[in-house]
């Protein structure tokens, strides 16, 4: 037996109180009245009495204090060792990682079922067996540990936080929960650490130190077999596509499987191969028909489906072809074709010898080979706003440097930048700004660069095509002579020409990915398009915003498939970029147990600390382990016997 509070020996003071309540009690005498008119001494007689009499052994007195007594030892707290009941703090550690989806070997005559299930099973069954009278509290594992309950007493609640469990697909926080779990149980006395796991565990755990036991159970290491699709990928070869895939068996046999290749959702090739065990096997397909998404598939009935199909995105083949226009600019000639981009120059003329009437300028024709990217650096000639050059520049994205107009002062101010793609690696420390163009600005713009609350560079979106200017003449301003200059370039560039969409390849779910995000964008989502994301129906996800707008740092979807994720501007134009999410390779390198498991608790020069690990196959109920078993509901309903016994003799008076 313990005391779990000594401060409930406040509530003695009670017992004292009650025995000089008895001893103050008044004592009247009886007194035989022989004539009524001796009733008045009488009365005053027997307003006397005797304060400190003698205590008489009274049936009364006695529960009172016994009342008294029961209700400050049920103050104390007192407890019981049992057996069974568990620790009095007990920190559950679920590993969530995306081996946990693995489904186990079933016995005979039963159905398969995902570790991750039998996990929440076994921690169901250990609440009930082992941690009975304990207080709960669960961790899971994602990119961050996740502290789902802590210290919960109601074991119908943690009941049902277990069920709420899923997988996470992505790069666990393996020993990052560990490291919590031993700091939420630091200095604790009666406090333990469970944790359940396939024994699939990357980092050292054997590193954290812990000041109280733990224990290591192990949830279906007894798993089947897994082929993974470890790459895939698109390249050209003389005008044709080929795909080329790398599957590895990691087994200890030899397994066969088919690899569909499928091309916009429709089948392009099939082949059937044999994979030795440990090994990994490269195949090629050749003289693919154009496609803007392919999926490989493994047909396979594994154990682990979730890297049993990749994607692959076809890229254009021809560079981006910009038509510069420009009386002569070195600096910007140089940072376009630093980009990659095919840079095809027409010079303008100078402005005295300029042709000032557009129906004499309409003999310039149209480039043959359309440009992807118009370029114009200073004043727009006026051939551009009527025929069809007006209908080229509609179409096409415009970069505009400069031009005609008044202009403000800015010497020496500092740019104020705001979020965007083109300002991504810009800080414009040390360059010098003489004058801005000052002028009402479009619709479609909005300022990505200010100085002194006078707009510099704005951009956004017209008729569904990118738009950006710079309000300042490059001759007026140090900044081509920058190191962020071509980079500045290189981004407008990929940004003007690509601001249609495309995709971002193969990312690990649940990492954070930089995305381009157009200026006039109203909302963005994440949309499942395919695979594992879209059979189990995975909801839309609303793209993290921020006080600016939509954030341009996003997150993965933490379930592996096919996603776009889309932008609508206010006009509900929509465009999409394409990722596909993939699970963390390393839950598909099935392999033995991580010994160090087994050396959880243990202090950095190897003695023995408090704790200790068992690495187990079930977690079985432990009856040598004691609990404490609070006698607070025992005693109460004692003291309330007790009073009511009392109010019976009370009622009674001295017929007791």
């Amino acid at each position: 037996m313990g005391i779990g509070s000594w401060l409930g020996l406040w509530f003695g003071l009670s017992i004292p109180a009650i025995l000089a309540m008895y001893l103050l009690k008044r004592k009247f005498l009886d007194t035989k009245v022989p004539s009524h008119l001796l009733w008045q001494r009488v009365l005053k007689n027997l307003e006397a009495n005797r304060p400190w009499q003698k205590l008489h052994n009274r049936l009364l007195l006695w529960l009172q204090l016994l009342a008294a007594a029961l209700l400050v030892f049920a103050l104390m707290k007192p407890f019981w060792w049992a057996p069974g009941g568990g620790k009095d703090h007990v920190v559950l550690v679920a590993d969530t990682s995306g081996s946990m989806s693995a489904l186990t070997i079933p016995a005979a005559g039963q159905p398969s079922q995902e570790r991750l299930e039998q996990m929440k099973q076994e921690m169901k069954d250990f609440i009930k067996h082992e941690a009975k009278n304990s207080e709960i509290t669960l961790l899971s594992m994602n990119a961050e540990p996740n502290l789902v309950i802590s210290r919960e007493k109601d074991h119908s609640r943690a009941t049902q936080a277990i069920d709420s469990l899923q997988v996470y697909f992505g790069r666990a926080s393996y020993d990052e929960t560990l490291s919590l779990a031993s700091a939420l149980t630091r200095e604790e006395k009666d406090a333990e650490v469970i944790v359940f796991t396939d024994g699939q565990w990357r980092g050292d755990p054997s590193s954290i130190p812990f000041q109280v036991p733990v224990r290591v159970f192990s949830v279906g290491s007894q798993a089947g077999f897994n082929l993974a699709l470890q790459q895939f990928g698109i390249k050209d070869e003389s005008g044709r596509k080929t795909a080329v895939a790398v599957v590895k068996n990691h087994g200890k046999t030899a397994r066969s499987t088919e690899i569909n290749l499928y091309g916009d959702g429709r089948l392009l090739q099939t082949t059937h191969t044999e994979i030795k065990p440990e090994v990994a096997l490269t195949l090629t397909f050749r003289d693919l028909p154009e496609a803007a998404v392919y999926r490989a598939e493994l047909e396979v009935d594994d154990a682990y489906p979730a890297d049993n199909e990749a994607y692959a995105f076809s890229q254009p083949n021809e560079t981006p072809r910009i038509l510069l226009m420009t009386k002569g600019n070195i600096f910007l000639e140089k940072g376009l074709q630093l980009t990659g981009a095919e840079v095809v120059k027409m010079a303008l003329p100078e402005e005295d010898s300029a042709d000032t009437d557009p129906k004499r300028s309409t003999g310039t024709a149209v480039p043959d080979h359309l440009p992807d990217l118009i370029v114009i650096d200073g004043t727009a000639p006026l051939f551009t706003t009527q025929g069809e050059w007006k209908k080229l520049l509609d179409r096409t994205p415009i970069w505009t440097l400069g031009g005609s107009g008044s202009k403000v002062n800015v010497s020496g101010g500092q740019p104020k930048l705001e979020s965007h793609p083109i300002n991504r690696y810009a800080s414009y420390n040390g360059v010098y700004f003489s004058s801005l163009l000052e002028r009402k600005l479009p619709d479609w713009a909005t300022p990505i660069m200010s100085i002194e609350n006078h707009p510099a560079v704005v951009a956004g979106t017209e008729n569904g095509r990118p738009r950006l200017s710079f309000l300042y003449d490059l001759k007026e301003t140090d900044f081509a002579l920058s190191a962020e200059f071509p980079i500045v370039v290189h981004e407008a560039v990929s940004w003007l020409t690509e601001s249609g969409g495309k995709s971002l390849g193969r990312l690990t779910a649940g990492r954070r990915v930089e995305i381009p995000i157009a200026a006039d964008t109203a909302a963005a989502r994440w949309v499942a398009k395919g695979g594992m994301a879209k059979s189990m129906n995975v909801p839309n996800t609303e793209a993290e915003t921020g006080d600016k707008g939509i954030n341009a740092l996003q997150k993965v979807p933490p379930v592996p498939g096919l996603y776009a994720l889309e932008q609508e501007n206010s006009a509900g134009k929509k465009t999409e970029y394409l990722a596909e999410s993939s699970a963390d390779p390393y839950e598909g390198q099935w392999g033995e147990t991580n010994a160090k498991l087994a050396a959880i608790g243990q202090a950095a020069d190897g003695k023995e600390a408090a704790a200790n690990a068992d690495l187990g196959t079930t977690p079985a109920k432990n009856n040598g382990d004691q609990s404490k078993m609070p006698l607070l509901t025992l005693l109460a309903g004692l003291a309330l016997l007790v009073i009511l016994v009392e109010w019976g003799v009370y009622q009674r008076g001295r017929s007791i």
